[in-house]
């Protein structure tokens, strides 16, 4: 009974927004197969097909966010998969909201909350003072996560993704065919990347986090 009543407390809550993307996807299935969660939380758009005794899906209105989280229990570790593009997005403004303002909204609250860990997919390139809008979109919010104070923060920057995408994005198709085609004199850190090695380093994080800060970048993540 005593060992029962320990596992009990040992067990936490995580949250994943972006479940249904590339990386999400995997991420999500290694969340709810992990021994460390007995609850997880995705927050969707639409709901998912998905169905596990672990997973409670919440579909909200991203546009009246902060006001849905607050509809939430506390949870322990907070996932963000979110991303997407300008040109799907529709425009600066709203992939700026996507991609900056959401995550930002999610990982203030859950802070607030009580939250120890929030990891995120950011980009390789990521820099606010870049003149390319989205690598300085993805700098801008990687640097307003590190104001927030987490007890353990992970930011992973991706080169060029590879997978199973719902979606087809036209760049990112050529991109990977060009990377491919030069692998071998391309540095690994901007070689392409298999969604699932980001999904397994953001998990290997959580089991063993470093203090404060860390900057998981794509050639780290190729081994996972």
């Amino acid at each position: 009974m005593i060992k029962n009543i320990q596992e009990e407390l040992d067990t936490q809550t995580a949250l994943i927004v972006g479940a249904s993307g590339l990386i999400g996807e995997q991420l999500l299935t290694l969340l709810l197969a992990s021994s460390r969660y007995n609850k997880v939380i995705a927050l969707v758009r639409q709901p998912l097909s998905l169905e596990h005794h672990k997973l409670e899906q919440y579909q909200v209105n991203f546009e009246n966010l902060a006001q849905e989280l607050s509809n939430l229990c506390p949870v322990d570790h907070t996932y963000c998969t979110l991303g997407t593009t300008i040109k799907k997005a529709g425009s600066k403004e709203a992939f700026y909201q996507v991609d900056h303002n959401y995550p930002l909204t999610i990982a203030e609250h859950f802070h607030h909350r009580g939250a120890s860990l929030f990891a995120i997919v950011s980009a390789i390139g990521a820099n606010k003072h870049s003149a390319v809008f989205y690598n300085q979109v993805k700098g801008k919010v990687e640097a307003n996560l590190a104001d927030i104070g987490y007890q353990h923060l992970g930011i992973f920057q991706p080169s060029m993704l590879v997978g199973n995408r719902k979606e087809f994005r036209v760049g990112e198709y050529i991109g990977t065919i060009f990377m491919k085609l030069f692998a071998l004199i391309i540095p690994k850190k901007y070689q392409v990347i298999e969604a699932i090695k980001v999904a397994n380093a953001m998990m290997a994080f959580a089991d063993k986090p470093s203090k404060e800060i860390s900057i998981i970048q794509s050639d780290q993540m190729q081994n996972h």
